[in-house]
């Protein structure tokens, strides 16, 4: 089942690029994701195509997660249809549970302001073509209740700029709207996405 992905915010505004420089000057980590929110402040989070639910709950470091595996996802970096992992942080609240399949209709939380790197309600995620640690991420040292980090073993060799899996779907049913924060967090390059119609 090969598929292309949509935007997880149907009016998304990004506000912080994959690896931006002065993220991590202004932080002191690298940003392995990108964070958004919605442009009109609506909250509503959908799953960005088909896949399955592998964790749900509350972290002590990134606040409300989920993490949802998308099968032959399209990566328009590399032209190849590939299983990614998607690590999503920061939910208010969350609507869908473990073992869950989910759609692009999916509701699949409401983004917010939980967890520790969280300066305000928004959405971070990330994407992962290892399958085999889902549960690893870059963005954390150490152990979490649900993540392990960089000393676990795994690299971020297998992390990419998740706006190479997302589409803008501009028609109906979604109407979707893509926009960037004009400041110093977003990469040049992430000024724009293509478009799904």
């Amino acid at each position: 089942m090969a598929q292309k992905l949509i935007q997880p915010i149907n009016d998304l505004y990004l506000t912080a690029s994959y690896k931006n420089s002065s993220y991590k000057t202004s932080f002191g980590f690298t940003h392995y994701g990108v964070d958004c929110r919605s442009e009109q402040r609506k909250t509503t989070v959908y799953a960005s195509g088909a896949g399955t639910v592998l964790a749900a709950g509350y972290d002590s470091v990134f606040g409300n997660i989920l993490v949802i595996q998308y099968p032959e996802a399209y990566n328009k970096a590399t032209g190849k249809y590939v299983d990614v992992v998607v690590r999503y942080f920061h939910f208010a609240s969350t609507s869908v549970t473990k073992g869950q399949a989910v759609t692009k209709d999916t509701v699949i939380g409401q983004y917010g302001n939980t967890g520790q790197y969280s300066v305000g309600a928004h959405l971070h995620f990330e994407c992962d073509t290892d399958t085999r640690y889902p549960l690893w991420t870059p963005s954390l040292s150490g152990k979490s209740t649900y993540f392990t980090g960089s000393n676990a073993g795994a690299s971020d060799a297998t992390m990419s700029n998740p706006l190479s899996w997302i589409y803008c779907k501009s028609s109906s049913p979604d109407k979707q709207t893509y926009t960037t924060a004009e400041d110093s967090y977003i990469n040049s390059a992430d000024k724009s996405i293509d478009k799904l119609t």
